[in-house]
């Protein structure tokens, strides 16, 4: 199904009848039906004290979650994205939202048990069906960390104007966790490794790494391909430490106030 499709059943489902009623008749196990039942109970009591907008949010995030959970053919998995928005969505009303807050939180062992395990990390393309979600992959990053990656939204604009911008989704399992674009230009012997991101709910989870390690197999089969090249703002929410981690060394090199780092090939 179609991140479309989705959105018109999620609308049509609303349309017909309230959320609670439709958790209530979905083929789930009864533990996650209460786990939904209670956060959409109190997300129904919130929504009086948020602006239109974001209780329209707050609404689609639930129903995107549910219908999710509700069908276990859907070929990619944005739950815990929407998840996770939820629970920002709700923290803006402050001490009013903290229950919507907790129970979002409380929600994602039981969805985790429900949807399985999401591996192996792959890079996939992005599609009419997947860019709305990539693009929001973005809004899961909180300061200082947001500050020292660009929107995917601007990479994907971006990359429309440069003949050599390479990207990708970055996936674990089903679901699309981050965004990696590098610069391909196989006139060169090195390749440069532009935006890279992977949205909050799937940091420390090893994700990250293993999405360097398929983006190296691929750039190894690009001609005169010799090494990887990544910089980086340094400071609080630098991610630094992680290509140094992983086997990128620092040229001491300063571009743009960002320190360039190189990995051999």
């Amino acid at each position: 199904m179609s991140d479309p499709q989705i959105r018109l059943l999620c609308y049509n489902l609303y349309m017909e009848r309230p959320l609670i009623q439709q958790i209530q008749s979905f083929a789930i196990p009864d533990g996650l039906r209460k786990t939904l039942l209670d956060l959409a109970g109190e997300a129904e009591k919130l929504s009086p004290s948020l602006s239109k907008r974001t209780a329209w949010r707050v609404g689609y995030a639930l129903e995107r979650i549910a219908s999710e959970a509700a069908d276990a053919s859907l070929d990619v998995h944005w739950w815990e994205i929407y998840l996770y928005m939820l629970g920002k969505y709700a923290a803006e009303a402050g001490p009013t939202g903290q229950a919507v807050v907790d129970l979002a939180r409380k929600a994602v062992s039981p969805l985790r048990s429900h949807f399985g395990p999401y591996q192996p990390v792959t890079l996939r393309l992005i599609d009419a069906d997947t860019v709305r979600g990539v693009c929001l992959l973005s809004d899961t990053l909180e300061e200082p960390q947001n500050s020292m990656v660009a929107p995917n939204a601007i990479s994907l604009a971006q990359a429309h104007f440069n003949p050599h911008a390479w990207f990708r989704a970055i996936y674990a399992g089903k679901a699309p966790v981050g965004f990696v674009m590098i610069v391909d230009d196989d006139q060169t012997p090195e390749y440069f490794l532009w935006r890279f991101m992977i949205a909050t709910p799937f940091q420390r989870r090893d994700y990250g790494r293993q999405a360097i390690e398929r983006l190296v197999d691929y750039v190894r089969t690009r001609p005169n391909a010799r090494e990887l090249g990544v910089s980086c703002g340094e400071g609080p929410g630098s991610p630094r430490g992680f290509y140094e981690k992983i086997g990128f060394i620092s040229t001491g090199e300063v571009i743009d106030d960002e320190l360039v780092l190189k990995l051999a090939l």
